[in-house]
């Protein structure tokens, strides 16, 4: 599931931020009577047209996998946005429809106004489109209020929309100019002695351009967001920068790092080091996969983080297994029923995301477990009953 939420989600920045682009630049040369800016953006759109075609299934794919999988996590989401995703339907709708119209009027539309508003139409769809899918992904990070007062402004307005809205932008517009970069710096040499050969070359440079400068604000949007999540839960910034989710976060940085470095030098440089920024552009992409890990790491063990556990059991809530428990509670029993069992394994069954408690529940007496559940390590959610349900969780936990 993860390979096709990141596959998609690479194809979905690529079409927003393509028709963006495609729009600009055919305003551009219809203002400066570029004749390359416009045939820019009329390939880009025809490129769109097609593989927007993939990305609706593998939206539509991640739908069923997440009904498939978390049912219950799927039926709070989508009653809880309901008519945000509602939207989000009709403005993909829109889009597809303006983005098709928007191809087959190239060149013969009376107006070329009126044409260049076509273009404006599918790409103000695309970026409502994105805003709206980020602000149900910010709210399974930060939900804010919501559980307390449970509006749909509370759930879309959650505390990190706004900056994460700008930290999703930005990626969209360079990866769209990151593909077209690596299409035309292969299609130079193929070109090299015919009448396209100049185009292919402005089209690197023009993409390249655009991709060497906006890297620079990915990191300040970036650390907007970062320093955003702090404020609002400093276990998630800690468990980021210093717990499980730093093996995702640092070789992020590091790898922006690299993209920074190779995009100063293809800037300063007179002639135009293509493969640095190359190089720089493929470090830029793996950097974003590794952001989108860690994005969705730090708020494990939870799917709606403080609410809702990757067990699909609600915080403080009673399930099945709560139940169970509560006829004839055991270790097993007790796990499953405050969540443990998403991260934990315990006789073979389990997550992986944190130790394995069969030994851990046998060496260390019961003071020092209740201790421990109360204050866990930034990474783990603390023990959320009374005392006397821990008394008995332990003491179900250390039979």
């Amino acid at each position: 599931m993860a390979i096709v939420i990141l596959t998609h989600v690479f194809f979905a920045f690529v079409a927003v931020g393509g028709l963006v682009l495609a729009f600009v630049s055919e305003w551009i040369g219809y203002k400066s009577g570029s004749a390359y800016h416009d045939r820019f953006a009329e390939g880009y759109v025809k490129f769109l047209s097609d593989m927007m075609k993939l990305g609706g299934v593998l939206g539509v794919a991640i739908v069923v996998f997440t009904i498939s999988l978390f049912p219950e996590f799927a039926k709070k989401l989508y009653n809880i946005f309901f008519w945000p995703l509602f939207l989000e339907v009709g403005l993909f709708m829109l889009m597809m429809a303006a983005t098709i119209c928007y191809r087959i009027t190239w060149g013969t539309a009376k107006s070329k106004a009126r044409h260049i508003a076509v273009g404006g139409i599918a790409a103000l769809a695309a970026v409502a489109a994105a805003l709206v899918i980020n602000a149900a992904h910010a709210f399974m990070l930060t939900p804010g209020m919501y559980f307390e007062e449970p509006t749909l402004f509370n759930a879309v307005f959650n505390p990190t929309m706004l900056a994460s809205s700008t930290h999703l932008m930005i990626p969209c517009i360079l990866n769209a100019a990151l593909f077209a970069y690596i299409y035309a710096f292969f299609k130079i040499r193929k070109a090299a002695n015919s009448d396209d050969a100049g185009y292919y070359s402005w089209m690197a440079d023009f993409s390249g351009k655009i991709f060497a400068v906006g890297i620079f604000l990915q990191p300040l949007s970036g650390l907007s967001f970062l320093f955003k999540v702090k404020s609002v839960n400093g276990g998630i910034f800690m468990n980021i920068i210093n717990g499980n989710v730093a093996r995702f976060f640092w070789p992020m940085v590091s790898l922006g790092g690299i993209a920074i470095i190779a995009s100063v030098i293809y800037l300063s440089s007179r002639s135009r080091l293509r493969a640095i920024l190359l190089v720089g552009g493929l470090a830029a992409l793996t950097a974003f996969s590794f952001g989108g890990y860690t994005r969705e790491r730090a708020r494990k063990p939870y799917l709606i983080y403080g609410q809702m556990y990757m067990s699909e059991a609600f915080a403080g809530e009673p399930t099945k297994a709560d139940v169970a428990a509560a006829v004839k509670p055991d270790a097993k029993s007790s796990l499953q029923k405050y969540g443990c069992l998403a991260c934990h394994k315990y006789k073979g069954e389990g997550g992986t995301f944190g130790p394995v408690l069969d030994a851990h529940l046998k060496h260390h007496p019961k003071d020092w477990l209740k201790k421990f559940l109360k204050t866990p390590p930034q990474a783990m959610p603390p023990f959320r009953g009374t005392e006397k349900e821990l008394d008995e969780f332990v003491e179900a936990i250390t039979k």
